[in-house]
């Protein structure tokens, strides 16, 4: 039960630790001067502080009341700040005080979890969570002690996680891009234009010897980019030119194809139908949902099959909608180190009707089929699959895989090389059911080699038909490389 002597010891704790602040705050470490530590230990890349066991007991709830959140999870996001991580009811708003500010956040629409960031004012600092549901009463209170550390930090491999509203998540350099941060200056602007302009007139003109071809571009912004309401209000200022427009606007002075999902998915974000299929984004991952992925999918092969109506991308008919609830958090929890068993999502997959067992590849196994997507689907963990597989039978689906679907005889479709980030993980096995080859590249590498266009082809004709480039907003630097 709720003890009402709890202000008494909160007051108590406080006094104490104002006391001993200035000594604490003197024994802190400079975390600019570590050397030879060891990283994961040293930065903060997701190591909880320990919650003590009665953050987690059951605490009766009166008639009328809201149920009092429990608290999972502590993790230090930096020296001061905290993410609070906890078990709710549904639809909760989530009030945390006793901190430098009174916060509060609402727990994402239908899940029993929250998180929530707190900035700490001691180093010790005894805080009072609640929570409330629409017509009920605000839940009785629960104590707990949050602390600083000093040895908390950003990771060092530009994937820091921040709590945004209603508790998601999302990637700092997110709101770094949405707030213009990271803009290309003129003369960069010119290098990309330059780049994709030669790029093409190597392709079209000097390889492909009057053979029609296309270099096709697809943009794929960041969820941020089309949910900014996503960021919390006040920490950052929207720009009025981001990177995506700079880019955009270099790509559309060029001769290349440009497919821009950026347009596509804010016409699109607030469609029922959108709601239906899960969404644009996954909510616990920075990935596009399979909905997401198929419209994306769907945009590129409705340019291929203005040569090819045979490529027509496969109608949304084809694909067997099941959803699937609990499914383990994805990479936007792991990385801010939070259990993925505590925040988990229902997805909506859209699974292929139709079979992906096409061609072989030279140790005989089929092709598309072995790429593997996702960790662990049995056990609901949609995380993509990445890793190479020493036998061969089985690649991560970011791996470099050349798939021949040997239809030739059945289709004419065409042949394409196909560059690409983690963005495209979602509907790279679709996109390849569509070429009779297809080549993916390794994630993340944007080195177009123009003589494998000259080696991946149809019968009779000199280069492959196209060069697809897939490049998500957080990839813009790597794919273009300039300086």
């Amino acid at each position: 039960m709720y003890n009402k002597t709890h202000g008494l010891r909160r007051i108590a704790l406080v006094t104490l630790a104002a006391m001993f602040m200035a000594t604490v705050l003197a024994a802190c470490v400079n975390v600019q001067n570590i050397e030879d530590a060891d990283l994961e230990q040293s930065f903060n890349i997701g190591e909880s502080s320990a919650v003590e066991e009665s953050s987690q007991d059951e605490i009766s709830t009166p008639d009328g009341y809201t149920e009092a959140p429990t608290v999972e999870q502590i993790i230090n996001i930096s020296p001061r700040t905290v993410a609070v991580v906890g078990r709710c009811e549904p639809n909760s708003v989530i009030r945390v005080t006793g901190g430098v500010e009174d916060v509060e956040t609402e727990s994402k629409d239908g899940y029993d979890y929250y998180v929530i960031e707190v900035d700490l004012e001691y180093s010790r600092n005894l805080l009072e969570i609640t929570a409330q549901t629409e017509g009920k009463h605000e839940s009785l209170p629960r104590e707990f002690v949050a602390s600083y550390n000093a040895t908390a930090d950003t990771r060092l491999d530009g994937n820091s996680v921040s709590v945004g509203t209603d508790s998601r998540l999302y990637f700092d350099k997110m709101a770094d891009s949405a707030a213009g941060k990271n803009l290309y200056t003129s003369s960069q602007v010119l290098q990309i234009r330059d780049y994709i302009s030669n790029l093409y007139t190597a392709y079209a003109y000097d390889r492909a010897s009057g053979q029609p071809v296309d270099l096709i571009v697809c943009l794929i912004p960041n969820v941020t980019t089309v949910y900014p309401e996503i960021i919390p209000d006040g920490t950052y200022e929207p720009a009025n030119t981001t990177v995506y427009d700079q880019v955009l606007s270099a790509l559309k002075q060029t001769r290349a194809t440009v497919v821009d999902m950026r347009e596509e998915f804010l016409a699109l974000r607030d469609d029922s139908t959108v709601s239906e299929y899960g969404g644009l984004y996954r909510e616990t991952d920075d990935s596009l949902s399979d909905y997401g992925a198929y419209l994306t999918y769907k945009a590129i092969m409705d340019k291929v099959a203005v040569r090819f109506p045979q490529a027509l991308p496969r109608d949304i008919s084809e694909f067997n909608v099941r959803k699937v609830s609990g499914a383990l958090g994805g990479n936007l929890v792991s990385y801010r180190g939070i259990d993925n068993q505590l925040i988990t999502e229902d997805i909506v997959r859209l699974e292929p009707g139709f079979s992906l067992a096409l061609g072989k590849n030279s140790a005989g196994y089929s092709a598309i089929s072995s790429l593997k997507k996702y960790v662990d689907p049995a056990n609901k963990d949609y995380s993509y699959f990445t890793k190479v597989d020493s036998g061969d039978n089985v690649n991560g689906i970011g791996e470099r895989w050349v798939i021949d679907t040997e239809r030739s005889e059945e289709l004419e479709l065409p042949v394409a090389l196909i560059y690409r980030d983690n963005s495209s993980f979602s509907f790279s096995d679709i996109l390849a059911e569509r070429f009779e080859m297809a080549v993916l590249a390794r994630t993340g590498e944007y080195s177009i080699n123009l003589s494998q266009t000259m080696q991946y082809k149809r019968e009779g004709q000199t280069v492959s038909d196209y060069i697809i480039i897939i490049i998500s907003e957080d990839s813009m630097d790597t794919a273009f490389s300039v300086n």
